[in-house]
């Protein structure tokens, strides 16, 4: 059993926490920094005030204009604390919850599914070596990955297998058709023109379940895990130029270069590396 365990927490390659560190801050930018227009609207309205289950904030604290621009000014700072890294990455994560979640809690009536993936995925940073500088040099324990591992796969599988389950028309491409053209969160252009094009519609829908019921199952090896995520990048870029969803495709592959198998992390680095030092000597040269 400890055999087991010390192979299961050997330290592994560290440089992809690097990446997902700024692609995160990045993406709690994107979905935090808009918030400033609607201040007043959204989360500091006298006159429309909500309060649901689990969000009672409202019943005992209803911001004001001036205290809702503090709030959403420590949630932007702990996000670019977060892209500059080091010492101030982590307390940039704690900054950036406390201020993104006053607001949302004080909204209480449409919490996205964005910021609930992008909060998951900031207490899975405070488990990584997010703090250090140089992580590509460095192997450190895999619990913050393993703990990724397990909210997508929690998040995806049980998308995926209700939509294989309870949505059969996944599979004919009609349920994807519909959403491209919702009023809600479709109507872009491209999205309304692919919507009655089957060979599109269908294809994308069958990559979609596929991606996400499959998952859980095969994002664990090394084989399978690179083409689980690029048929998941894949799919995300699809969603950011078909469908009307903010930063949700931002939020959503942030972490992926944590997901990814550290060995084949390591490998692109290093190949990465390899073309820029070519690079720069044929410029220097």
């Amino acid at each position: 059993m400890r055999a087991w365990l010390d192979r299961l927490f050997a330290p592994q390659w560290a440089g992809g926490w690097s990446l997902a560190r700024i692609l995160f801050g990045v993406a709690a930018l994107l979905s935090h920094g808009p918030r400033v227009l609607h201040l007043e609207d959204a989360y500091a309205s006298r006159d429309m005030v909500f309060s649901f289950y689990p969000f009672y904030f409202n019943d005992h604290w209803i911001l004001t204009p001036p205290t809702a621009r503090i709030v959403w000014a420590v949630g932007t700072a702990g996000a670019l604390m977060i892209v500059w890294g080091g010492r101030l990455a982590k307390p940039g994560v704690l900054l950036w919850l406390v201020g993104s979640w006053i607001l949302l809690a004080s909204e209480a009536l449409n919490i996205k599914a964005y910021d609930r993936l992008m909060t998951w995925v900031a207490l899975g940073l405070l488990l990584g070596p997010i703090g250090e500088r140089d992580l590509v040099h460095k192997a450190r324990s895999p619990f913050g990955r393993w703990y990724m591992l397990v909210v997508y796969a929690a998040i995806y599988g049980s998308t995926g297998w209700h939509k294989v389950i309870l949505e059969p028309r996944w599979w004919s491409g009609d349920v994807l058709a519909y959403h491209l053209v919702n009023l809600y969160f479709g109507g872009r252009p491209l999205g309304v023109w692919a919507s009655n094009k089957p060979w599109i519609t269908m294809p994308g829908s069958w990559v979609t379940l596929v991606f996400e019921a499959g998952f859980p199952f095969l994002v664990w090896f090394r084989r399978t895990n690179p083409i689980l995520l690029a048929l998941g990048l894949s799919m995300h870029i699809g969603i950011l130029f078909l469908m009307d969803v903010g930063p949700f495709s931002y939020c959503a592959v942030a972490a992926y270069p944590v997901l990814l198998h550290p060995d084949v992390a390591r490998r692109i680095y290093a190949w990465w590396s390899a073309r820029r030092a070519v690079s720069g000597a044929l410029v220097s040269g």
